[in-house]
């Protein structure tokens, strides 16, 4: 499958998780893709598992480093472009939570959110525009059902209102970029069996066994009966980027199963 083989992709937060998922996937429709991570061993592996896929190891760029320096940003679509000498997508997929309660959140930790989730997507695709201008391309937003809606998992306000934001940019985007052939999407995923929980500091799912009890439940009480996979984003994010959705510019699609009309 080559559906993307002339397409050049950059995907934050791709050493694990979603973003991980997204990588995999598109490895197999022959993407030139730059990933991009805080963690080097894990990108690694990344880039691994695509080569598996049958993507040849020059259409895999790695850079490591934190999406909230701009030096950094700046670095990294210098690379991307002096790589593959274009981009086609931008998949702003790196986020980051650490549930508070609104009366004890620190600034601290309301800060770094905001600089993870929203200021380094919104500075990065600034520095993207002329290129995905020049190839007519897409920018991907991965937000959450958090954005409009409530969690079980107490302390998600600040979270909520990352991924809101997140919302709001990509209409602001589809509207300001649409007159130069150029498309921005929201994708808002609910629960995705991935470490993104574990990882960012949830005490109660802190092991294997509490982890998987709680995916449990929330299967049980999913319309469709399971927790999704990344896979199941993936799927729409390479959609998204392809000439099918030519005509989706501004949209919204929830990737939960059903669990969302639930709220």
């Amino acid at each position: 499958m080559d559906e993307h083989k002339d397409r050049v992709f950059l995907i934050t937060g791709s050493s694990s998780g979603i973003g991980e998922g997204i990588a995999v996937h598109l490895a197999k429709t022959a993407a030139g893709l730059s990933l991009t991570g805080r963690n080097n061993v894990n990108l690694e592996a990344v880039k691994d598992k695509c080569v598996k896929e049958g993507l040849s190891p020059d259409k895999i760029l790695l850079s490591v480093g934190d999406l909230t320096s701009r030096d950094f940003r700046k670095s990294l679509v210098e690379q991307t472009i002096g790589h593959f000498g274009r981009l086609d997508v931008l998949v702003n997929n790196a986020g980051m939570g650490k549930p508070m309660p609104i009366s004890t959140e620190t600034e601290e930790n309301f800060d770094e959110i905001m600089n993870v989730n929203i200021k380094s997507a919104y500075f990065l695709t600034q520095l993207v525009i002329p290129y995905v201008k020049a190839t007519k391309g897409c920018i991907i937003n991965i937000s959450s059902v958090l954005s409009t809606c409530t969690s079980k998992i107490p302390g998600n306000c600040s979270y909520s209102m990352s991924k809101a934001a997140m919302d709001a940019f990509t209409r602001g985007l589809a509207q300001e970029l649409a007159p130069f052939g150029v498309r921005a999407n929201t994708v808002r995923p609910g629960l995705i069996r991935s470490n993104f929980l574990r990882r960012d500091n949830v005490p109660s799912l802190g092991n294997e066994g509490s982890y998987n009890k709680f995916l449990d439940t929330r299967a049980k009480e999913n319309p469709s009966g399971r927790v999704g996979e990344q896979e199941d984003v993936a799927t729409v994010v390479s959609f998204l980027a392809s000439d099918k959705a030519s005509y989706i510019n501004g949209g919204d699609i929830v990737v939960d199963g059903g669990r969302y009309v639930q709220y």
